[in-house]
């Protein structure tokens, strides 16, 4: 599922792709593992906001929390799992396209 952002060196609207379908990506243990791209029009090196971070996470723990639910009908693990999708629709929603700063490792 692509995701359209927008550069905000130049202001184009971008498509960030995942690392499979797309060979302008590396990761670097700097970025805490987070995917680089360079912005196709000015080439300024991005990457996605460390909110895509907590919205994987919280999408994560709301099948665990839910799974768990299902199977143990343990009335504390629907609290967990609302607060997981909470999180991840707020995780969506700030979602954002950032500049990297500082130089990238060999």
């Amino acid at each position: 599922m692509p995701i359209r952002k927008r550069c905000p060196s130049c202001n184009v609207t971008l498509t960030l792709t995942k690392l499979g379908s797309s060979r302008l990506w590396w990761m670097s243990s700097v970025l805490s593992g987070r995917l680089v791209q360079p912005c196709v029009e000015c080439g300024t090196l991005l990457r996605l906001s460390s909110m895509m971070l907590v919205t994987w996470l919280a999408s994560i723990g709301f099948v665990v929390a839910s799974v768990g639910l299902v199977l143990t009908r343990y009335p504390m693990l629907l609290i967990i799992a609302l607060s997981c999708a909470v999180l991840l629709l707020v995780g969506l929603l700030v979602t954002r396209v950032e500049k990297v700063s500082g130089p990238l490792p060999d």
